[in-house]
């Protein structure tokens, strides 16, 4: 259950309050003094799968998208029309499951972090990850992912796709391109430290380490487990 909040733009209250009672929607509507350009804020609760249509409707009504909007989750709502509301869109399937795409592109957005944070975690990741590879390490190598913020650009390049944000997208992309780069560079420079400081037996063959040879060599279950891994990111959100 959704509880949204919506400022009210000068010359729409009537329009708006009209599409609510049309939905048959309960909603309670305050006076907004903040900003000329805004006469009210309406609340009203929505079932998860009924937020984006009904959005949507309210931007054809005259919402556009610099209006104050804030969706927040509602505990309990009770109400005889929120049930038949409810009913109404909530079928039992998938679809009553997912969340609106106004929802969907701010979760997008809080996946990725801010640069700094993204580059000290990429670096600290890649050095992780190296160290693992080389002690022959699975619990390390996994560790090193849990570490690494690329599951956040890679949805968020997805989300994008799905939801036509060309922002969204080109910044997801743009993250991912930088991060391998940096991921290299990270790796590189500190096997390069192992090696000079003779960390490691200078005369390792990293074809006869078990985490490294798997990698080189990756089948179709690696295939499979990738694909899973992808499917259920996107599912989880």
């Amino acid at each position: 259950m959704r509880l949204v909040q919506l400022t009210v733009p000068t010359g729409k209250r009537e329009t708006i309050l009209e599409t609510l009672d049309e939905r048959e929607i309960d909603y309670v509507v305050t006076d907004e003094i903040g900003s000329r350009a805004y006469t009210a804020v309406v609340y009203f609760p929505l079932p998860d799968a009924a937020v984006e249509p009904v959005l949507d409707e309210l931007q054809e009504a005259g919402v556009d998208e610099d209006a104050y909007t804030v969706v927040v989750d509602a505990e309990t709502v009770v109400s005889r029309r929120f049930q038949a509301l409810r009913e109404e869109y909530e079928e039992g399937d998938v679809g009553s499951d997912r969340i609106s795409r106004q929802e969907l592109q701010a979760e997008a957005d809080d996946l990725t972090p801010s640069f700094p944070v993204y580059v000290v975690m990429t670096v600290i990741s890649a050095v992780v990850a190296t160290a693992g590879l080389l002690l022959d390490s699975p619990a390390v190598v996994v560790g090193s992912m849990v570490i690494a913020p690329l599951i956040g650009p890679a949805l968020g390049a997805s989300v994008g796709t799905v939801i036509d944000d060309e922002e969204l997208f080109v910044e997801s992309i743009t993250y991912q391109i930088l991060g391998v780069i940096v991921a290299i560079g990270a790796a590189a420079i500190f096997a390069v430290l192992v090696r000079s400081m003779n960390i490691v037996p200078p005369d390792l063959v990293l074809s006869s380490v078990g985490e490294i040879s798997e990698r080189l060599a990756p089948d179709l279950l690696s295939l499979a487990i990738a694909l899973g891994a992808g499917v259920a990111g996107v599912v989880s959100i």
